[in-house]
Formats: C-alpha cells, sequence, structure tokens
C-alpha cells in the first residue's frame, strides 16, 4: 500500500449564511458544518462518510475529548510536509471540541482562541457577522471514480482549518451558541524517513498502526 498523500482542500466563494450575533465576550462558540460526505466537492473529490467517520473516531479520545483538535485561520501556504502535518499555536485560530452527523452534512461545536493573535480575528469575523467557512486537512490516497476522485480509507485527519472559501458549499456556520475558556499546551518533534519526508510522531505512529508504513522497508 503506498504512503498518503497530503489532501488541503483548495476554497471558493459561496452564498453567506445568516448567524445570530453573539454576547460580548473574548470567546464564540459556533456550531457549523464542517464538510459534507458522498457529494464531489468543488476539487472534484468525495469522501465516503464511512472513512470520515473512521478518521474521526480515530482522533476522538485522543485529540477532540482532550481539547487538543486545534485549527488555524486559514491553511498554510507551504510545500514542506512536516509544515502541512503540523497544527502551529502561533497560527491556531479555533478548537473543535465536538462533531456529529446530520445526514450526510459532518456538524461540529467550534471555539475561538481568545488568547491567540488569529483566534482574534476569527471572533472579530463572526461578531462582525462575516460567514468562515471550514476545510479539511488530511492524510489519504484518492482512487478515479468516474470524473470524480474518491478518498481512499483510512483516512488520516489533521485539521479543519477557518478559511474564507471552502471547497465544500455547505462548510459554514450555521448558529452561534455561547462562550467559555481553556488553555492548552503541547510539543512535537519530527520523525524523518530516509527518503526525507517527515511525519509528526502521533501521525506517524497512527500511519505504522494502519499498515500505511512498513517498518520493515528500513526507512532509517
Amino acid at each position: 500500500m503506498s504512503t498518503p498523500k497530503i489532501i488541503c482542500e483548495s476554497v471558493f466563494l459561496s452564498e453567506a449564511k445568516v448567524i445570530s450575533s453573539p454576547k460580548s465576550s473574548d470567546k464564540v462558540i459556533i456550531e457549523t458544518y464542517l464538510q459534507e460526505a458522498e457529494t464531489p466537492n468543488d476539487n472534484n473529490r468525495i469522501y465516503p462518510k464511512d472513512v470520515i467517520g473512521f478518521g474521526l473516531d480515530k482522533i476522538n479520545d485522543r485529540y477532540i475529548k482532550k481539547r487538543q483538535f486545534l485549527g488555524e485561520l486559514d491553511h498554510p501556504i507551504s510545500n514542506n510536509q512536516i509544515r502541512q502535518t503540523t497544527v502551529l499555536y502561533k497560527e491556531c485560530s479555533h478548537v473543535i471540541t465536538e462533531y456529529g452527523w446530520e445526514g450526510n452534512l459532518l456538524k461540529g461545536t467550534v471555539e475561538t482562541l481568545p488568547y491567540t493573535p488569529n483566534g482574534k480575528i476569527m471572533s472579530g469575523l463572526v461578531r462582525d457577522k462575516i460567514p468562515v467557512g471550514f476545510s479539511l486537512r488530511a492524510l489519504a490516497d484518492v482512487s478515479p471514480h468516474g470524473q470524480y476522485k474518491k478518498v481512499k480509507g483510512p483516512m488520516i485527519i489533521i485539521t479543519y482549518d477557518c478559511v474564507s472559501k471552502p471547497s465544500n458549499h455547505k462548510a459554514y456556520m450555521t448558529e452561534v451558541k455561547q462562550e467559555s475558556v481553556t488553555v492548552l499546551r503541547e510539543s512535537a518533534n519530527a520523525i524523518c524517513t530516509s527518503d526525507g519526508i517527515c511525519y509528526l510522531p502521533n501521525y506517524f505512529d497512527m500511519l505504522v498502526e494502519q499498515k500505511l508504513i512498513d517498518l520493515k522497508k528500513k526507512y532509517w
């Protein structure tokens, strides 16, 4: 099996959704659609619902329930694989704390981070009723599926970044909820293979566990 490639969904302009105004505070919590399954997006990719669900289940206990499923304001502009698979604190704007399905629509609870520069920007956009969107960053392979490409499992979900033009039309904020706050701490080092590809340890472990990387190939 081949090593999965990084998927960073590009973005497009969609019709703005009407949102309610939050109370005055440093933090805003919203409910939003993060992604739509089983439907081709503007990048001609189809994400099966079970592939998305498996990816979320793998990180639910490890990251989401521990308030460590952080996202950035816009996708990182870099060809560096370690950067693409890393969520930087200095670029963070939000944390995703819950998720669930409404049919084929993935819905999430998203909190802005009031003590980061990008979190303040995101909060300001919400307060000004600017429709913020969300776009997936993940590791996965794709296969031809008619005129489209179908994302193959297992998919390793890195995050859902906050973007101005998400590739999925329904990935826009739908409802503002309430407000509260928590501060996080984290550190990470890179694991690099002999062919120059670098991974975060947690993602490397998941790749090995899911047999997407074969240690018998002697990467070191």
